[in-house]
């Protein structure tokens, strides 16, 4: 079920798109780091009325969801997020990722970290990675996304479909671009069995 959320990452990926088509004379999203991509979604974020932040430390986002934070620490536990919405309390709500998906499996790492943080409980209920991909064929696309989205604890919630544009680098063929928002769930038995044994 896509949410004001979903439709806000979603407008700030093709603001980014054609803010950076315009930079570079024709060159898409691949082609951009993706601070570039989380800036413009911070944008459309911010105009919901929503407090957002942009890499947030990890670690600092838990305590500040008042999160467990017993328990095996994460290799990524000392990372960032690239988004972090807010609370009218000033408390985490959504964790937020972006990702270009150049492979398929792409997003399997965020998601385990989004899971598990979730999972720890506190103001937080839900992680949202946000993907982008282009490719000359629509069926290339759409297979990264059906196959990220297979993810475990991952459920697709928003997809724009294939959107159409010319590359100029490639001679002026007709490429194709789309952006989906995968909604991560927490995992069930994390917070169970991995802070039971620390406790």
């Amino acid at each position: 079920m896509s949410t004001k959320f979903e439709a806000a990452c979603i407008r700030g990926v093709h603001r980014a798109f054609k803010l950076h088509m315009k930079f570079t004379d024709g060159l898409p999203l691949t082609f951009a780091p993706e601070a570039f991509i989380q800036g413009q979604i911070a944008l459309e974020l911010a105009k919901l009325g929503v407090f957002v932040t942009l890499e947030s430390p990890v670690y600092e986002a838990l305590s500040d969801a008042g999160a467990e934070l017993r328990g095996k620490k994460s290799k990524r536990m000392g990372g960032r997020f690239d988004l972090v919405t807010y609370w009218k309390t000033m408390k985490p709500r959504l964790l937020i990722e972006v990702k270009k998906l150049r492979r398929k499996d792409a997003i399997s790492a965020d998601a385990k970290r989004l899971r598990q943080t979730v999972g720890r409980g506190g103001s937080t209920r839900s992680g949202l990675v946000v993907v982008y991909a282009d490719a000359k064929k629509p069926q290339t696309i759409q297979g990264r996304i059906d196959y990220a989205a297979r993810t475990k604890g991952c459920k697709l919630t928003a997809r724009t479909g294939p959107i159409a544009f010319n590359a100029d680098w490639d001679g002026g063929d007709k490429w194709h671009y789309e952006v989906a928002c995968i909604r991560v769930r927490p995992n069930p038995s994390f917070k169970r069995t991995r802070l039971r044994r620390s406790a």
